[in-house]
């Protein structure tokens, strides 16, 4: 009997202790792919650039969600980087009545330097709407 018994007790503190061993995970430091924001109408804003014989291709995307978006406004702007701060090269803005949008541009004759896109939304709900801020990664020419 007391066999048994030793052996249960200790077949219990074996599961307790690799119990122990999985209830605490590895914490990592996430980068800024893992870090995303919660919104209540927007589900991802993108934008992207791409400079090709001193010509900049802009785009920004901008998904809501599907039932409750009904409108999405978009500025976009070019901006071009100047010592430590960044300047507007250019701008557009466009509203698309839908809960998705994919807005495109383009600049030409560009100066040499280094230039970003920014995309600003305003995504609706009816009347009501949020403002959502996206940055493209650098480009230089």
């Amino acid at each position: 009997m007391k066999k048994v018994i030793s052996t249960i007790i200790s077949v219990v503190i074996m599961l307790c202790l690799s119990l122990t061993a999985f209830a605490e995970p590895e914490l990592q430091t996430p980068s800024d792919d893992d870090i995303s924001v919660c919104y209540l109408y927007t589900d991802k804003i993108s934008g992207t650039l791409s400079i090709t014989n001193k010509a900049a291709t802009c785009k920004s995307t901008v998904r809501g969600i599907s039932g409750t978006t009904t409108k999405i406004v978009i500025t976009q702007t070019l901006q071009k980087k100047n010592g430590s701060s960044w300047t507007k090269y250019g701008s557009w803005t466009k509203t698309f009545n839908s809960w998705y949008a994919i807005y495109s541009n383009s600049k030409e004759s560009l100066s040499n330097g280094t230039y970003r896109v920014k995309t600003v939304a305003k995504v609706y709900k009816g009347s009501a709407y949020e403002t959502v801020t996206a940055y493209s990664k650098t480009v230089s020419c």
